[in-house]
């Protein structure tokens, strides 16, 4: 008999950076700009700053912490609706790809 463990915070599929970046450019770049250093017409409209994604104040945080953000919104931030869980999980993937080297 075999026994098969998943962890419950993994998924059967890796995420998808590529996809995850066509959804960045539709829902997110208005506000953190194509580069994810934050669009500073939109920072000053909404009299905020926009953290740059690949600061480590960003990328240290959890992809549970980043879903949180997406999908409940933080500060100024508005959640991200209509997005599935692949999709956010393909943004997160995508924003990873933003951090320093």
């Amino acid at each position: 008999m075999a026994v098969v463990l998943l962890a419950a915070s993994t998924s059967m599929f890796a995420a998808d950076a590529g996809a995850g970046k066509d959804v960045y450019l539709k829902k997110c770049k208005a506000c953190h700009a194509e580069d994810g250093h934050g669009n500073e017409g939109m920072a000053k409209a909404l009299k905020t700053t926009i953290t740059p994604l690949d600061s480590d104040a960003v990328q240290s945080k959890s992809d549970a912490d980043l879903k949180t953000t997406i999908t409940e919104g933080k500060g100024k931030m508005k959640p991200v609706t209509g997005l599935s869980d692949a999709e956010i999980a393909n943004v997160i993937a995508y924003v990873r790809g933003f951090k320093k080297k």
